[in-house]
C-alpha cells in the first residue's frame, strides 16, 4: 500500500489534508483515484489508514483507522557527526534514518570545513529534514529522526545526554578497546557515538572528549572515511543492542 507524509496539524479525527507536495506525488505522479485506500504516517509514530476522497492540490482522504504513536524503543542511538564536505552529510542523514538513529547531531571540529552563515543553514536543516521525511517512507519508518542544528566542539561537548546513555568516540589512535566491549551485555541503555570529520580529531579534541566522559574506542586497523565509519558504527551498536 502507497504511504504518504502528513502533517500533525492536518489531521482531524476522521480526515486529512496532504501538503501540495505529497497532492501532487499522488495525483500527477502515481495518478491514484477516488476510492483508493493509501497509509499515512505523521513523523510521531502514527499511523493511519485512509481513503481517498478529493484530489486536487491538496488530496482530502477521510480516516478509517490509526495506529497509536509507537513509544521510543530502549537502547536507542544517537550519533555525533563531524561536518562533511560536498553531499556526503546528506547522504550519511539518509542512511541513519533508515538504520533507525533516533537523534543525529553535527558539528564542527578543529578541522572542519568553514562555517555557513545563518541564512545557508537553516536552508541546509530544511533540506536535511526534506531527506529524512524521504527517508521515512523509503524505509517503513514512522517516527522522524530529529536533526540538531549545528553545534560547535565545545558546544557538543557541554550538551547532556542523561546518565544512562555510554558515550562513545570513535578515534583511530584508540587502543585496546572495540564497541563490543564498550556496549557490554546491556542491551537497554542508550548509545551516543562520536564520529569526526573527514580529518578526524586533534589530540586535544580527543583529550577534551576523555575528560568529558567520553569512552574512545577504535573501528580496527583500517582507517576509514568518516560517513563508512559513521554507518559500520550504527549497524555495529544496533546488532549489538539486539535492533538488526
Amino acid at each position: 500500500m502507497r504511504r504518504f507524509f502528513v502533517l500533525p496539524g492536518s489531521v482531524t479525527d476522521d480526515h486529512a489534508i496532504l501538503d501540495q507536495e505529497e497532492s501532487h506525488h499522488l495525483v500527477r505522479v502515481l495518478r491514484l483515484q477516488r476510492g483508493e485506500t493509501v497509509e499515512l504516517f505523521d513523523g510521531t509514530g502514527a499511523l493511519y489508514n485512509a481513503r481517498i476522497e478529493q484530489l486536487g492540490k491538496q488530496v482530502e482522504v477521510s480516516l478509517k483507522s490509526r495506529q497509536q504513536p509507537l513509544e521510543g524503543n530502549q537502547g536507542g542511538v544517537t550519533l555525533c557527526q563531524g561536518e562533511l564536505k560536498g553531499g556526503k552529510m546528506d547522504f550519511l542523514v539518509e542512511k541513519c534514518t533508515e538504520l533507525g538513529v533516533e537523534r543525529f547531531i553535527p558539528f564542527s571540529a578543529g578541522r572542519s570545513q568553514g562555517r555557513l552563515d545563518d541564512k545557508r543553514l537553516r536552508q541546509r536543516q530544511q533540506r536535511r529534514m526534506s531527506i529524512v521525511k524521504k527517508a521515512c517512507k523509503q524505509s517503513g519508518r514512522l517516527r522522524f529522526m530529529r536533526v540538531a542544528e549545528e553545534v560547535n566542539y565545545g558546544e557538543l561537548l557541554c550538551l547532556e545526554f542523561g546518565s544512562s546513555q555510554r558515550k562513545i568516540i570513535l578515534w583511530e589512535k584508540a587502543e585496546d578497546s572495540t564497541l563490543a566491549e564498550a556496549i557490554g551485555k546491556d542491551r537497554e541503555s542508550s548509545v551516543c557515538l562520536m564520529i569526526g570529520p573527514e580529518g578526524g580529531f586533534s589530540d586535544d579534541e580527543a583529550e577534551q572528549a576523555l575528560a568529558s566522559g567520553w569512552q574512545q574506542v577504535s573501528l580496527g586497523d583500517q582507517i576509514l572515511r568518516a560517513e563508512t565509519a559513521a554507518i559500520s558504527a550504527v549497524a555495529i551498536v544496533n546488532h549489538l543492542l539486539g535492533r538488526m
